[in-house]
């Protein structure tokens, strides 16, 4: 079954009957994809298709190989039912991670499996074609390096940093050029379908489907790099704002004594005093102090250049100026965070990226900037915790939002 622009296979289709059961196919697989796996009834109270023509699409869809039977269900009184989910290799996902410095790309098994090593290429994200096009490049190099059949190749998720409208398939902050929308270059130059979001929705979706097993439906997800990215999923579902902008955590002026102007242009931002940015700021001032340090040792071994995972690697090898650093900025965060707590009172609250693989180190002086600066009726249904993707989160981001997405269009 071709899944490659499921609108344009409509098209080509005569006749009522094969519109039909083309659709229900394409609803049939919609649902493996998102549930993993399925009983023919549970399909049918799900999608609302009548249980002899579920039967009849799932044999169809057997036979042409996008469906195989996995075991039993546990038994509801009589003769276990069967499982049904969806083929490895049934279709592939081309994800895409970029940041404001790299770009990783992998493909990804209609199980959200990795089926190739991440590749990596730097850039330095910007409004230039040239850049969009190295990007488009690289990632066409590594779908052809894969070797896999290119018609089961069929979406492409894009997760990137920046004022996202992703109904509309526009990045207001990043490759900005022409007049066509961000997602409308993307398929012109991929040739598939683009999915885009922005990386802090992306990575918080991720880790509600694939990390935290949906067991949460009131989540923040709080992403720390070179920036800080929030995602709001409310009642199951990301939370996008009017506009597409819902989550601008960073750029909030929570800080009135601080004289650091922020890269939106402000003063007093989040961002300035507890982003990765903030930490190699201060980072820079403590090897300034100490050249000796374990830090310094660190950043002279990295050709003098300071990332935020240096700080991170610095505080877990002992280096007491790194883990100050850390405390600092995870009070600042916290202190943040308590207002998200009182606003919208989630069950739990994901810290992730880069900068959370510090562990204790960050989270520790979060919780005790909450236990200051928020009520703690508010906070004592709220958990805590650190993200369970690790570095593959921003990948599995791209895939959440096809996993998400997929076929929308066609079954709206």
């Amino acid at each position: 079954m071709n899944l490659i622009d499921p609108k344009k296979n409509l098209e080509k289709i005569s006749g009522v009957v094969e519109t039909k059961s083309y659709i229900n196919k394409l609803k049939l697989i919609k649902n493996l994809f998102t549930k993993g796996s399925n009983t023919a009834g549970e399909i049918c109270n799900e999608v609302g298709i009548s249980l002899p023509t579920v039967n009849s699409l799932l044999s169809d869809l057997m036979a042409s190989g996008e469906v195989i039977k996995n075991g039993r269900a546990e038994s509801q009184g009589g003769r276990k039912p069967d499982l049904y989910q969806l083929a490895t290799d049934a279709f592939y996902i081309l994800s895409v991670d970029i940041n404001k410095f790299r770009v990783r790309v992998a493909i990804y098994d209609s199980a959200n499996t990795a089926v190739t090593e991440p590749a990596i290429l730097k850039i330095t994200l910007n409004n230039e074609k040239e850049t969009f096009d190295r990007i488009c490049d690289f990632v066409l190099e590594h779908k052809e390096k894969s070797g896999l059949d290119n018609e089961k190749v069929i979406a492409v998720g894009i997760s990137m940093p920046g004022l996202i409208d992703s109904i509309n398939g526009v990045n207001h902050t990043y490759l900005k050029f022409g007049k066509k929308s961000l997602v409308e270059n993307f398929e012109s130059r991929l040739g598939r379908k683009v999915f885009l979001e922005n990386d802090a929705r992306a990575m918080t979706l991720a880790e509600f489907k694939f990390g935290h097993n949906d067991n949460y439906k009131n989540v923040l997800g709080i992403f720390i790099g070179w920036g800080i990215g929030l995602g709001i999923l409310i009642d199951g579902k990301i939370y996008q704002g009017a506009s597409g902008f819902a989550g601008e955590f960073s750029h909030s002026p929570i800080f009135d004594s601080s004289d650091i102007t922020c890269s939106c242009g402000k003063k007093g931002c989040l961002e300035s005093v507890a982003s990765g940015t903030a930490i190699v700021r201060m980072a820079r001032q403590a090897i300034a102090t100490d050249s000796d340090s374990i830090l310094a040792r660190m950043t002279r071994d990295n050709n003098d250049e300071i990332e935020p995972y240096l700080v991170v690697d610095a505080a877990l090898a002992g280096d007491q100026r790194a883990i100050t650093i850390l405390s600092e900025v995870g009070l600042d965060l916290g202190r943040g965070i308590s207002i998200l707590i009182q606003l919208l009172n989630p069950e739990l609250i994901i810290i992730g990226g880069s900068v959370a693989e510090a562990k204790q180190y960050l989270i520790t002086p979060i919780q005790q900037a909450l236990n200051i600066y928020s009520m703690a009726k508010a906070r004592e249904n709220t958990q805590l915790t650190l993200y369970k993707l690790g570095k593959e989160v921003g990948l599995l981001g791209g895939v959440a939002v096809v996993n998400e997405k997929i076929f929308e269009d066609v079954l709206l």
